[in-house]
């Protein structure tokens, strides 16, 4: 059975302001589980309690690059992880500075070191991309093209975002099915284009095929997000969760 989670950065204003209300309102909204973009101020204990009390899993925690780069840090998201029934890491982003050949390679680095300790946790390690990664660094090579050669292909995952994906003018297609296994989470973000201008758009309001791509990957959890919106964000995901099942009936 096809498991739906949202990414909490769609609503993380109502996440700042009142999170056990908005965990309950996804919850009855039909969302299966949850994607954290960080802690929100509460321990391992309270999300395990606040995920449970909703009937939700946990579908991934967004996790700051510094933890590549600080043990405790690192030991931190790994014991959060494993309290709250999280299985997978991920890098969702990372700044102007690392935007460089160097940069992705140390980046790539980082990841491979990192992978040891996360799996001995039983967890998985991956990165999130935008559009920025598919920007060349060199002549003829990439920012992605440097994390997929360098990244171990055995160890270091992809969450594919395929509205960044259609974004950058990236064949989805081609990406996915040459990542294979190594996709292990997917961002399903919807598209529209207004006065030349493209921006998110609730699941079955835009242009993008999204069910043609979540056909293509076998993860356990298909990942919701949506970046931008004209009323109250909360509300506006609420609808996307069933839309998703409907694809599965």
């Amino acid at each position: 059975m096809v498991k739906i989670a949202l990414q909490l950065w769609s609503v993380k204003e109502a996440m700042e302001q009142n999170p056990e209300e908005t965990i309950r309102q996804l919850s009855e909204a039909g969302y299966d589980g949850v994607q954290l973009a960080g802690d929100y101020g509460k321990s391992g204990a309270e999300w395990k309690q606040l995920l449970s009390e909703n009937h939700l899993g946990a579908a991934g925690i967004h996790m700051p690059v510094t933890a590549l780069e600080n043990k405790d840090e690192l030991d931190h998201w790994i014991s959060f992880s494993k309290e709250i029934g999280n299985k997978k890491l991920i890098i969702p982003f990372v700044d102007e500075e690392w935007r460089t050949l160097s940069g992705y390679k140390k980046l790539s680095r980082l990841l491979n070191e990192a992978y040891p300790a996360v799996s001995q946790a039983g967890l998985q390690l991956g990165y999130h991309h935008h559009d920025f990664e598919f920007t060349a660094v060199e002549p003829g090579i990439t920012g992605w093209d440097v994390l997929e050669e360098m990244t171990e292909p055995d160890q270091i995952c992809f969450e594919v975002d395929v509205y960044w994906t259609e974004y950058a003018g990236v064949h989805t297609y081609n990406l996915l099915d040459r990542l294979k296994e190594r996709v292990f989470s997917i961002h399903l973000k919807d598209m529209l284009e207004e006065n030349g201008h493209k921006r998110t758009a609730a699941i079955g309001h835009g242009t993008l095929d999204l069910k043609s791509f979540a056909d293509r990957v076998d993860t356990d959890w298909l990942v919701i997000e949506q970046e931008h919106f004209d009323g109250d964000p909360l509300e506006e995901v609420k609808p996307s969760a069933n839309v998703v099942k409907r694809w599965y009936k």
